[in-house]
């Protein structure tokens, strides 16, 4: 089995987010220059593939349309500030945090005021029409990434990881960003794009689209040389074009005849933050008849359920402990099973809001499993809980750290399905 960009859910427990998300529509202009910010967290197991992509990268690096900025902690090495040029890399000087130079320190990655640093200093020193921010590590389903092994005391922060709130402060007041991507496992799901389609507008920062995976991220992750090079062939390089690339070269690198084998069933979705918000409205309505039919015949609407959500569990999930499933897949099958008219047009409903929202680029295998892009968190059972990562303390971090858990009755409709509200210590 290949290795993959996967942090446990039991790393992250003591962790807690709130984001919120405000949506931007992408703009048309063909051919627009763009600077791409990768904030490179390389300081865990993950060092070797950091020096793969690098060479990657370097293989195009920077021209006069797109600029190629890099913030590289390495294990064995401390963090250093690049441009990455054509078979190189130039030390750029001038980023502090707090005062404090970053070249040649341990810092901490897991500190957004290091991102937010990084975020400004690539958009005042290389100003362009577009940006793209893509956060380079692991990754966790409760959008968490950026863990980091090594920082000096003047560096250590309490924050073990990067969260969807911290991800938000880094970028506030800097206005758009027009691509956020996370080269890392698991955060494409609808309650991550959900909370980052809601950032307040006081916050002063809009962001296009999410680009990322709800599977696992092999640990070669984007393909940096494919994905560059196309970026400075493009005619089209509005934001829709280049996040819709971005999730095309990935699953031809990751295709049967792709320059990275080794991985049949993974899949990356370019979502439309500005379309995701009204799906939480529309879930609710759907989880309100599906917890009444629960109380009216739990048998016959357990079981129906059941069968739909077996449906959604895709082949990135077969192992079970996951506790996601497809969403779009889910409602497919739901609007299928289903006898209830409301349930089904509600279902085909939402199921149309996904496919508007996210284009999903899927390697053939996946593609095959009618894969839609998004994930949902969906323990089978309250047992279930207590074989996974975490166990019951998974609930509290979920409702916790999503709006979705609320908003779309999303939390409640587990509690019915499962037959009872766990208890919690």
């Amino acid at each position: 089995m290949n290795a993959v960009r996967l942090v446990s859910i039991a790393a992250v427990l003591s962790l807690l987010a709130a984001a919120f998300a405000i949506p931007v529509v992408a703009g048309a202009d063909t051919s627009e220059k763009w600077t791409v910010l990768v904030y490179l967290d390389g300081d865990n197991n993950l060092d070797p593939d950091s020096v793969a992509d690098i060479e990657e990268m370097k293989m195009v690096g920077s021209t006069d349309d797109v600029s190629v900025i890099v913030l590289w902690d390495r294990y064995i090495a401390p963090a250093y500030l690049y441009q990455v040029v054509a078979g190189d890399l130039v030390l750029l000087e001038g980023m502090t945090v707090d005062g404090k130079a970053v070249n040649g320190q341990e810092i901490s990655m897991a500190d957004w005021h290091v991102l937010e640093a990084f975020v400004d200093y690539g958009k005042t020193e290389f100003p362009a029409d577009h940006y793209m921010l893509d956060l380079w590590d692991h990754g966790s389903a409760y959008g968490y990434t950026c863990w980091d092994d090594h920082a000096a005391p003047e560096w250590q922060t309490p924050d073990r990881a990067i969260s969807m709130d911290g991800v938000v402060s880094a970028l506030e007041d800097s206005g758009n960003m027009d691509i956020l991507t996370y080269d890392g496992c698991t955060i494409g799901m609808v309650e991550i794009a959900y909370e980052f389609s809601l950032i307040p507008v006081d916050k002063n920062v809009q962001i296009g689209y999410l680009v990322a995976s709800e599977e696992y991220i092999p640990n070669l992750g984007y393909a940096y040389e494919s994905v560059l090079g196309e970026m400075n062939a493009m005619t089209d390089r509005s934001t829709e074009a280049v996040a819709k690339m971005l999730a095309d070269k990935y699953a031809e690198t990751y295709s049967a005849h792709g320059a990275a084998k080794g991985s049949s069933t993974v899949g990356l979705s370019a979502i439309d933050l500005s379309m995701i918000t009204p799906i939480g409205q529309a879930v609710n309505s759907l989880t309100g008849l599906l917890k009444q039919g629960l109380i009216d015949d739990f048998d016959y609407y357990h079981g129906m359920i059941a069968e739909a959500r077996g449906e959604g569990n895709l082949g990135w999930s077969l192992n079970g402990w996951d506790q996601r499933v497809d969403f779009g897949a889910f409602l497919q099958a739901l609007a299928s099973l289903s006898m209830d008219p409301e349930v089904k047009s509600l279902a085909e409903d939402i199921l149309g809001m996904i496919t508007d929202a996210v284009y999903v680029g899927n390697t053939p295998a996946l593609e095959s499993m009618d894969a839609f892009g998004l994930g949902v968190w969906f323990p089978v059972s309250v047992r279930s809980l207590g074989n996974a990562n975490a166990g019951l303390g998974t609930l509290g971090m979920y409702s916790d750290s999503f709006a979705f858990a609320e908003d779309a009755g999303w939390l409640s409709f587990l509690y019915e399905f499962w037959g009872k509200a766990p208890k919690m210590k």
